[in-house]
Parts: C-alpha cells; sequence; structure tokens
C-alpha cells in the first residue's frame, strides 16, 4: 500500500471519534471528500452522520456505510484526593486497562491521563490485583484535590486511549501489518473513501446513485444509520465493517473459529452468507470477485450478527456486509492487513 493511503489511514486512527462525539472525524472525512467531490454532494448531518452522493443514471440507490465511531469511555466521577472514575462508551476488555495511556476530551483541549495500578510488589495474593469490573479502575492526570480536577474536567467528558498506529513487519501473505486503536471501524470509512476517490477516477458515471455513509454511534447500538435509511430509502444497503479473525492461534479447531468460522488475515475481505443477507447480491459479489481475482472468505449469519446491515433489514430486503478481517478487536492493538483493505476497495469499486 503506498504512504499517501497509509498516512489516510493513519490520520483517520489519530482523531478520537467515541460514541456520540464524532464531529472531528465528520469534518476530517467530509474535508477529504471535497477533494474529489462537490460541496452540494457531501454533507453532515445533525447527528454528525455524513453522506457522500455519486449521482447515478437510473432511479436505483445503493448505500454503502461504515461506522465512523469506536470504542471509549466517559467520566463518572472525581474523589476527593482527585482520582477519576469512568465507565466504558461501547464496550471493551476489562483486563487490558491497567497502566494504560489515556487522552481526555474536554471542550478546550485534550489531557493526558493514565490508569492507575495496585503496586505489584505489595500484593502477595494475584486475585488482589485482578480487575473485575470497570469501577476498580482510576484515573489520574497529576493533580490532587476534587475540587482542583474537575476545573479541568467535567462530568460526562468523553476518554478515549492514547492514539496508537503501528506498521509492523511485512509478510508475503499478510502485506502491510497494521496495529493500533479506532480501526474498529476507521478502516472501514477508509475503504468508503478510497472506493470513492477510484470512482470519480474512473469517469465512468455508476449506473445506480450510490449514498456512500459515514454514521455515527454504532458502538452503543444507537446507530444513527437508521435515519439514513428512512430518509434515503436505498433499493440495496451494503455494510462495511470489521470481522473476527481467527488466525491469532496455532489451532485449527479454536473455540472462537468453532463459533465464526474460519477467518484468515490477508486471505481477502468476508462476504456474510445466511438470514439477513442478500443471497442475489453475494452472488453478483462472488462473480465481481472471480471476475477480477479478488479473495474472498465467509462467513455465516443467524439473522442478529452486531452489524448496521441488522438495521437495514428492518426497512429493506436487499442487505449485505463486506468485513474487513480484524485481530485483537476492541482493545489498542487492534490489527489489520492491507491486502484485505485493497481487496475491500477493488470488491466495492
Amino acid at each position: 500500500m503506498k504512504n499517501k493511503k497509509i498516512k489516510l489511514l493513519k490520520d483517520l486512527i489519530s482523531i478520537p471519534s467515541p460514541s456520540g462525539f464524532e464531529g472531528n472525524i465528520a469534518e476530517f472525512i467530509r474535508k477529504e471528500l471535497l477533494q474529489y467531490l462537490p460541496k452540494t454532494r457531501v454533507k453532515i448531518d445533525e447527528y454528525k452522520n455524513v453522506i457522500a452522493i455519486i449521482k447515478g443514471t437510473s432511479d436505483k440507490k445503493i448505500m454503502i456505510d461504515a461506522h465512523s465511531d469506536t470504542i471509549g469511555f466517559v467520566v463518572t466521577n472525581v474523589d476527593r484526593s482527585g482520582l477519576i472514575s469512568l465507565q466504558y462508551i461501547g464496550g471493551g476488555d476489562i483486563q487490558i486497562l491497567p497502566a494504560r495511556y489515556l487522552n481526555i476530551l474536554t471542550s478546550t483541549k485534550k489531557l493526558n491521563a493514565i490508569i492507575g495500578r495496585k503496586h505489584a510488589h505489595l500484593n502477595e495474593n494475584e486475585d488482589d490485583i485482578k480487575i473485575e469490573h470497570i469501577k476498580d479502575v482510576f484515573i489520574d492526570i497529576g493533580i490532587r484535590g476534587r475540587k482542583q480536577v474537575l476545573r479541568k474536567i467535567k462530568i460526562g467528558d468523553p476518554v478515549v486511549y492514547k492514539p496508537y498506529f503501528e506498521e509492523l513487519e511485512q509478510d508475503k501473505k499478510l502485506g502491510q501489518y497494521i496495529a493500533g486503536y479506532g480501526i474498529d471501524n476507521k478502516s472501514g470509512c477508509f475503504v468508503l473513501m478510497e472506493t470513492i476517490r477510484e470512482i470519480i477516477k474512473s469517469k465512468k458515471k455508476p449506473i445506480p446513485t450510490l449514498i456512500f455513509t459515514f454514521s455515527t454511534q454504532e458502538e452503543i447500538g444507537k446507530a444513527k444509520v437508521r435515519q439514513l435509511i428512512k430518509k434515503y430509502k436505498p433499493d440495496l444497503f451494503i455494510g462495511t465493517d470489521v470481522t473476527f479473525a481467527t488466525d491469532c492461534s496455532d489451532s485449527e479447531d479454536d473455540e472462537i473459529e468453532r463459533e465464526v468460522g474460519r477467518c484468515e488475515l490477508g486471505k481477502g475481505c468476508v462476504l456474510y452468507k445466511g438470514v439477513g443477507i442478500s443471497k442475489e447480491t453475494v452472488k453478483l459479489l462472488i462473480s465481481i470477485a472471480q471476475k477480477h481475482k479478488i479473495k474472498l472468505q465467509y462467513q455465516a449469519s443467524k439473522g442478529d450478527i452486531g452489524y448496521n446491515s441488522d438495521i437495514a433489514t428492518d426497512y429493506i430486503s436487499k442487505a449485505v456486509i463486506v468485513g474487513i478481517p480484524l485481530r485483537n478487536m476492541h482493545s489498542i492493538t487492534e490489527a489489520i492487513s492491507t491486502k484485505d483493505l485493497n481487496y475491500g476497495i477493488r470488491l466495492l469499486t
């Protein structure tokens, strides 16, 4: 993948966008898309959804969606000593929290913070230092006293892991291996942005009108894509999101693999088959992939798989998912292969 594309992905990941606080990422996406589309075709709505439209030659409409929000936290309390409590926005793995670097996003600036950890030397029993609930975690910004801390932050301020982006080693099978916080689902946003660029670059007018949406609040189950579907009434909905890679261990009989099916980095993007998925559209995408030598993998849908496409099927009959294999979901070391990103872009273009 070219350096310019890597930079775009890095820029997307570096902009905090926990659910409910997507304003900055929306502005960034809009400005990037204005390089290829006129102002009348790119807008941000009241929910901070970004909508980009490429007019087609027919009255058919396809909505292609990626959610722009990530998991995060929110400040819930400051105790007498000035230590800060928090709760999840969108969930996560409690066990990875100790000794992490965070940013508190106040109304005026970004504050550095750390998550405290009990002194390991002073705990004879390992169970004493295990975290069972997020209420057992506290944030330290280096200021003592509740009043002093509340001059800097407010209850309800969003909190995120400190931005992290790392290009790991090249691999013949994986391509460029990239790890970071917020790849779920900044990678989907990246795929859509590059797809738009490629379509405009080709100078070919699509037959259906293409409605690209960068939707908000997916991680907290309040997906604002619902308003978009109701407003634009697409004939087909294509959701682009990350999916569980199962090649994280040497075991071919891993419990996760038995649950979701085999899915490997570098082996292609994922099409879901099953309940709530348009068989006709999946068949078409498979034929496109075969024609252009685009690698695909497959996972099963039981009807409620946690994607925006679940919402789409409440309103329209045709919906599909294009998944990007991801390791370590909802952590600070989410990892993808650039090969799979390229496969996704080529499939949608």
